[in-house]
């Protein structure tokens, strides 16, 4: 990753970034490009129009094998889900929220390397999770029905993590423990979160990390054992909310 990547996250969004120029909606505008932005959901057409584009665009998403990347900025359904996961070669996929419930079809996603899951309150298991062998960055947020997050665990290979609540929903965590062995990961994220054990014992030998940011709610002595990590210079790790707010 680069070191942007690094400061600001793998799907982090400024000038230079290789965003697609161009939302499209229809079938009929979609160009082939490896990059792609597809908003199919809260979109200008009549409910029924709407339904009978997303239903278009199930049928075709399996075919389209020039895509590496896929954006969707707008409320991803369980049907969606499950037909981008049928996407022979995607190796970054980026949901801004969704509805889906069933996380199972990314199994098929042999080259998924970059996974972001936006706020998706209805998700019920990451078992999934430990199949996705190739996944370099993992970030989520709002699991509201995860606690859970031992399935993490096998991903040794990750560089990059966020497990975030949104900006109203703290998201629970149990313990970082499935973390512990995550010996590549570069960043990690843990915005509004509520750690069941308040404990950042298990990132402390994880000698790669160079960011970590984190909501200001655990005890000052966890942030004070953050000091002896000599890589990390990024995140909020520099000090504690009761200093900063002093």
């Amino acid at each position: 990753m680069t070191e942007q990547q690094l400061k600001k996250g793998y799907w982090h969004v400024d000038k230079e970034s290789k965003l697609p120029n161009q939302v499209i909606s229809l079938v009929d505008d979609y160009l082939p490009a490896e990059r792609l932005r597809l908003l199919i959901t809260q979109t200008h057409l009549s409910p029924y129009q709407q339904k009978k584009n997303y239903e278009h665009w199930c049928e075709i998403l399996p075919s389209l094998s020039e895509v590496k990347t896929l954006y969707l900025p707008s409320k991803v359904n369980q049907k969606i889900f499950d037909a981008v996961c049928q996407m022979p070669n995607l190796e970054g996929l980026h949901i801004k929220w969704s509805g889906i419930k069933k996380l199972d079809s990314l199994v098929n996603l042999k080259k998924l390397k970059h996974f972001y899951l936006g706020s998706s309150s209805q998700v019920q298991s990451i078992e999934v999770f430990t199949e996705l062998s190739n996944l370099e960055s993992l970030e989520t947020e709002n699991l509201k029905l995860i606690s859970d997050f031992s399935a993490i665990a096998k991903l040794q290979q990750l560089q990059g993590l966020g497990i975030n609540g949104s900006m109203w929903t703290a998201q629970k965590i149990d313990s970082l423990e499935p973390i512990r062995n995550l010996k590549e990961l570069k960043y990690l994220s843990l915005r509004n979160s509520q750690i069941k054990d308040k404990s950042f014992d298990p990132i402390l030998g994880l000698q790669q990390l160079v960011r970590f940011d984190s909501s200001w709610n655990y005890p000052e002595s966890e942030f004070d054992k953050l000091k002896t990590m000599a890589n990390l210079r990024y995140g909020n790790i520099q000090t504690s909310g009761k200093e900063i707010w002093s």
